[in-house]
């Protein structure tokens, strides 16, 4: 091979994995920013003039033969979009899921960006495997995106919570099961957004 194709093929290669870094480094500051808000709003009373958050909740509950009562609770937080109005509009920013399964708590976050694509999925999973060879563990999983693009999945698991998590896959190549997990949680981000966006028009018409 031509030494300046290769030097050029090994730089493109270099930039894009440094993007994917910082992609990565900003959707992370991003995360913790978020967090922190929501850490620092909590049991703040409601319009009490104070700096104070503002979301929506959906509850869900049902009954089901066999498993027993089900609970879902959806919360979406939002930005205000920078406009020249009385009431600005807003776009998601972050969401948080949290259910149970046959006496099991699952939970789950998704961060969006501006343009409404989902930046990054975490996942913990009280009992699953990603292979048929193995028995049902505590799993996490982290799946960080640009512009709708997998950029990095890193997968943890533990047989029980007396146990630290161990780092099982770090990459983009999901395969089976794995893949099968990634575009679930991919689809209820997408699913959490229109609900947010009918929530919006009904309440603002917009």
């Amino acid at each position: 091979m031509n030494k300046k194709l290769f030097l050029l093929i090994c730089m493109a290669a270099c930039l894009q994995l440094g993007h994917a870094q910082n992609t990565m480094e900003s959707i992370r500051q991003r995360y913790t920013e978020a967090k922190k808000y929501i850490e620092s709003h909590q049991g703040t009373q409601d319009n009490d003039g104070s700096d104070w958050g503002e979301y929506y909740h959906m509850e869900a509950r049902l009954f089901l033969p066999a498993t027993g009562g089900h609970k879902e609770d959806v919360y979406m937080y939002w930005n205000e979009r920078e406009e020249d109005v009385v009431y600005p509009s807003h776009y998601l920013t972050f969401a948080t899921s949290k259910y149970n399964y046959a006496a099991r708590n699952f939970y789950d976050e998704y961060l969006f960006d501006e343009d409404g694509k989902v930046a990054f999925v975490y996942v913990y999973d009280p009992l699953t495997s990603i292979s048929d060879d193995e028995p049902d563990m505590e799993y996490e999983f982290r799946f960080y995106l640009n512009k709708g693009k997998l950029i990095k999945a890193i997968v943890k698991r533990r047989a029980d919570d007396q146990q630290p998590f161990t780092e099982v896959y770090s990459g983009t190549s999901l395969k089976n099961r794995l893949s099968t997990v990634y575009d679930q949680y991919v689809t209820k981000a997408e699913c959490i957004r229109k609900m947010f966006i009918a929530i919006e028009e009904e309440a603002y018409g917009n």
